[in-house]
């Protein structure tokens, strides 16, 4: 056992260490602003403890001998190879618990009646199939189970199943993972804000782009055999995936937005395919909330999103003060998505009370 393997075991727990802030900031963000957790949150908890579970797994098989596998005996090779069905599974349920969180974030963000929440709706349905394809292939590619660990050359696995679990799971994480920061990542694109808001926004979902470089150099070493390596990845791959998921409600907490108090007075701007003009915010994709004051003795309630929650990815706060006349006054720009001749334009609204 090299100092290389012990630093690769030590790279697993740096991973699985990473996580569990990111994830803990995610839950207390949630649980502060809303009173409860959703079911993406539950989703993220879940990937974490597959990846803890995970880690286990790959310690178990460092013990027995996975770093030098020349000094490993008959008995600790048959320990290892058990592990591989539990370590791939928990593998693929972490991973896919992302996905199903992200998307499902997605959608909730989404403007209520647009393409996109067919779309979204439409993902959920091809990761439930990829989930099930894989998760029933790892059980019973080779079936009896005590093949995987014969001895014996005419009671073995068949190498062709093993190809064939190989190039169904980097197809369908790889494809999965692309589709998944395409759709969000072209509707940023649309939004009427400062690039530099822009850009920020987008570098949350573009962390997916190195979710699906780990992958691709997982897949390498996973066909060359190297077990160590292939481990090291998968653990970096879904550390990066589940820190991905926590990082739009951090920069809600961050920066702020819209609560359960309906005299917040935060906004938020929702995902939209929308692509023609309309003054209905829920239209839009953009809900306000403005409290008057107590001169009009009335007030109107935050937007909220009929879906049930209040996520936001882009903030802007509101101008409020006092006119020459002493009487409160509320300025808000609404920056609308919308195009007019080819040309996006923002709206200005203003109210004094």
């Amino acid at each position: 056992m090299g100092d290389q393997g012990l630093g690769q075991v030590v790279s697993w727990y740096i991973c699985t260490v990473a996580t569990v802030p990111f994830v803990a900031l995610r839950m207390y963000s949630r649980w502060s602003r809303f009173g409860k957790l959703a079911i993406e949150d539950f989703l993220v908890i879940l990937a974490l403890c597959c990846l803890i579970g995970d880690l286990g797994i790959q310690q178990h098989m460092w013990n027995l001998g996975l770093g030098d596998m020349s000094t490993v005996t008959p008995e600790k090779l048959k320990g290892i190879l058990q592990m591989i069905v539990p370590g791939s599974i928990l593998y693929v349920s972490s991973l896919w618990a992302i996905k199903f969180a992200l998307v499902i974030f997605y959608k909730r963000i989404a403007v209520p009646g647009s393409r996109l929440i067919l779309l979204y709706n439409i993902a959920l349905g091809g990761l439930t199939a990829t989930f099930l394809v894989i998760f029933f292939d790892i059980l019973f590619q080779c079936y009896p189970y005590d093949k995987r660990w014969s001895s014996d050359p005419n009671y073995q696995c068949d190498p062709k199943a093993a190809q064939i679990n190989y190039w169904i799971t980097i197809f369908f994480n790889i494809f999965s993972d692309a589709i998944i920061i395409a759709l969000p990542i072209t509707m940023v694109s649309r939004l009427q804000m400062k690039l530099k808001q822009k850009l920020g926004v987008a570098a949350i979902f573009a962390l997916g782009f190195f979710v699906i470089i780990s992958s691709i150099i997982r897949a390498y070493y996973s066909h060359r055999n190297e077990t160590m390596l292939t481990c090291t990845v998968s653990m970096v791959e879904t550390a990066i995936a589940i820190i991905a998921a926590c990082l739009p409600a951090l920069r809600a907490m961050v920066i702020g937005g819209s609560t359960n108090d309906p005299s917040s007075y935060g906004k938020h701007y929702e995902l939209s395919s929308a692509r023609r003009r309309t003054t209905d915010p829920n239209r839009l994709g953009v809900g306000s909330g403005i409290a008057s004051g107590p001169a009009s003795g009335s007030r109107s309630k935050s937007h909220h999103n009929p879906n049930g929650s209040e996520d936001s990815l882009v903030t802007s706060g509101l101008s409020v003060g006092l006119d020459g006349r002493g009487k409160i006054r509320v300025e808000t720009t609404i920056e609308a998505m919308y195009e007019d001749d080819g040309k996006s334009r923002a709206e200005s609204s203003r109210s004094d009370v």
